[in-house]
């Protein structure tokens, strides 16, 4: 058995992903304004999740996260999301 964890932008990973190829997903979503995740003129900065202007701004992001996992998700697999 082999496994694969991949340690970067969601949106950057996934759509390299080939569909209904991943069995498993495990992920915990920035909550919306809570904080910020990597420092100030950081090159990936403008990719955080949870620093949106506005809440919807913020589900309009995590749907487009999802639909992507959806896409990889197996229909065997699982997603957790905490």
């Amino acid at each position: 058995m082999s496994w694969t964890v991949y340690h970067d932008h969601v949106l950057g990973v996934l759509p390299s992903l080939p569909a209904a190829s991943v069995h498993c997903v495990v992920t915990s979503p920035p909550y919306w304004g809570l904080r910020r995740y990597l420092p100030e003129g950081h090159p990936n900065a403008d990719k955080c999740i949870g620093l949106e202007p506005t809440v919807e701004q913020w589900v309009t992001r995590l749907v487009e996260v999802f639909r992507a996992v959806r896409r990889v998700l197996r229909d065997d697999g699982v997603c957790w999301v905490n």
